[in-house]
């Protein structure tokens, strides 16, 4: 351990803003407003506020995603370099967004198109597939690419946001379990959401572990960086969704025995308690960042989605322990107001206001 006397002089002026081009790092926008909106209709969508609120929050965000999409290949077009600095080094963990955004915003149609417009329901439901294959994709490359290129270049200062390459496949598996109960998927199709729970659950395990030994031990998470603490949150509430939904596909379809349904419970309530911590201490990162006048970027946007898969795990497992669903809400209302700051944000910049 180093000493204490080595670690980074936090300097008097704040870090400056750095605006960041249209490409794979803003879109934690299109997985926080996917998100928001999926929440939105499960909490009040039988309000016609909650019903407005979640079928505004869609299309925005597949408005940021097609804008995102068109706005990145232009760039590629006018320098072929653009697309090669993407997806090599450690930068290249942010298409793991990429994979996120898709799938957030994909599951987000499937539940609330049809309420919305019950002719649009089979075409909703094609999006949803369409979605779910494409990132699911992406994610497996993001995961397996990311972590071959951390062992063979073993690259130095370890970040929760290395996270994000690996988180996707946790995502896959809880929207690939509503896709299996909506669409009678083949048991067999189950076995491919526990590989990937496995999987993100393994690699994720990992990089975490080493990126908090790393903050802990030799530097501090710098001041710009801050909302990042929260990252690992998405394992945590992702993963407890995923094991309440698994386990009790595996009971419904593949016959497991009735015990299966008490092992994912308890891992979803373990992890949720993990997350409490874990939630103080990203907490702590992101009061102190902005007391320390910390700078816009799209890093900001990882005070959504992982918020909000925290929301979900809570309410996945009060489908077992009614009191969570309380707490499934407040936090909900906590991702409306760390969207909205973000959204905002993110409109002061491009009006040059940061």
């Amino acid at each position: 351990m180093r000493p204490t006397s080595e670690r980074p002089v936090v300097p008097d002026a704040p870090p400056r803003a750095v605006r960041v081009p249209a490409g794979p790092p803003w879109w934690g926008s299109v997985m926080g407003t996917g998100m928001l909106a999926t929440l939105t209709h499960l909490h009040a969508g039988d309000s016609p506020l909650g019903a407005w609120g979640s079928r505004m929050l869609v299309v925005v965000g597949w408005s940021l995603a097609v804008t995102l999409t068109a706005a990145f290949a232009r760039r590629i077009g006018q320098d072929p370099g653009v697309w090669r600095n993407s997806v090599t080094g450690v930068g290249s963990a942010a298409w793991g967004m990429v994979s996120m955004g898709i799938l957030a915003i994909g599951s987000a149609t499937g539940a609330i198109v049809p309420a919305w417009s019950a002719e649009s329901a089979d075409v909703a439901q094609a999006v949803f597939v369409a979605c779910w294959g494409l990132g699911t994709l992406i994610g497996l490359i993001s995961t397996f690419g990311f972590s071959a290129g951390l062992v063979r270049r073993r690259p130095p200062d370890p970040r929760p946001s290395w996270g994000l390459a690996v988180v996707p496949p946790m995502v896959s598996a809880t929207t690939g379990a509503t896709l299996t109960s909506e669409l009678g998927l083949p048991g067999a199709f189950i076995d491919v959401l526990m590989a990937c729970f496995v999987c993100s659950l393994v690699l994720g395990g990992i990089i975490f572990t080493i990126a908090y030994r790393h903050h802990a031990v030799v530097e501090e998470i710098p001041v710009a960086l801050a909302p990042t603490a929260w990252i690992p949150l998405g394992v945590v509430g992702q993963s407890s969704a995923a094991a309440v939904a698994i386990a009790g596909l595996s009971v419904e379809r593949l016959g497991a025995p009735h015990w299966a349904d008490v092992v994912g419970v308890g891992y979803a309530a373990g992890m949720l308690g993990l997350g409490v911590p874990l939630s103080l201490f990203a907490v702590f990162l992101t009061v102190r960042g902005f007391v320390r006048r910390m700078p816009f970027s799209p890093v900001w946007w990882s005070l959504t989605f992982p918020i909000g898969t925290l929301s979900l795990g809570s309410l996945y497992l009060s489908r077992h322990l009614p009191a969570m669903e309380h707490v499934s809400v407040a936090i909900w209302m906590v991702l409306m107001g760390t969207w909205t700051l973000c959204a905002t944000a993110s409109l002061r910049s491009l009006r040059g206001g940061v």
